[in-house]
């Protein structure tokens, strides 16, 4: 049984795992993602602990998954260079920052439970979406993206950090009851192998 939680100290050197991880199997298929600089690093997970924005997604107290949850305005989402997003740009949103499955956990389902998570949460403190974003190169977490229910919006390029200047494509959902509850209606094959955000 999955289980979403905050993360805690305890579960660092799990989450820096998950990641290094997610970046040698990024490298190993070519893609330009959480390759420049150390992001993410240990550093920065222990922040997402301080600030009480990480999550972790567990299966009988083993960390699987991994991700952030913030709910202030991100910079890089007011520059679309193409398409709108589906709310509005005064609307109050989540999103999804450093979501990484684990190596030997994937093809179980954890993406898509992860998300109607996060969908939970945000419904929870009444915010009307979920955004998140992924590199365009990566397949896979943009085929998982759009089977747990999220429509590509835009494009944008990041305007800060180790990455700043590289293109994403931006996605999001739209919160309803519908949102979180279909996983436990339909589980469909959504197989991650490189789950990344």
């Amino acid at each position: 049984m999955f289980v979403f939680r905050k993360s805690t100290i305890k579960d660092i050197d799990d989450i820096v795992q998950i990641a290094n991880d997610g970046k040698e199997l990024l490298k190993s298929n070519g893609i330009n993602q959480w390759q420049i600089g150390t992001y993410p690093d240990r550093e920065l997970f222990m922040q997402d602990v301080e600030d009480g924005i990480g999550y972790v997604v567990s299966e009988e107290e083993v960390v699987v998954a991994i991700c952030a949850v913030t709910f202030t305005d991100e910079v890089s989402y007011r520059q679309l260079i193409s398409g709108s997003w589906k709310t509005s740009d005064n609307a109050v949103y989540a999103t999804v920052h450093r979501a990484a499955i684990a190596r030997k956990h994937q093809g179980k389902h954890i993406t898509r439970f992860l998300f109607n998570s996060v969908a939970k949460l945000a419904a929870e403190k009444g915010v009307v979406s979920v955004r998140v974003d992924t590199h365009p190169e990566n397949t896979a977490m943009n085929r998982a993206l759009q089977k747990a229910g999220f429509e590509k919006c835009g494009e944008f390029y990041i305007q800060e950090g180790d990455e700043a200047g590289q293109l994403r494509y931006g996605y999001e959902q739209v919160i309803s009851e519908k949102s979180y509850s279909s996983f436990e209606r339909t589980i469909s094959s959504d197989s991650c192998d490189i789950c990344q955000t």
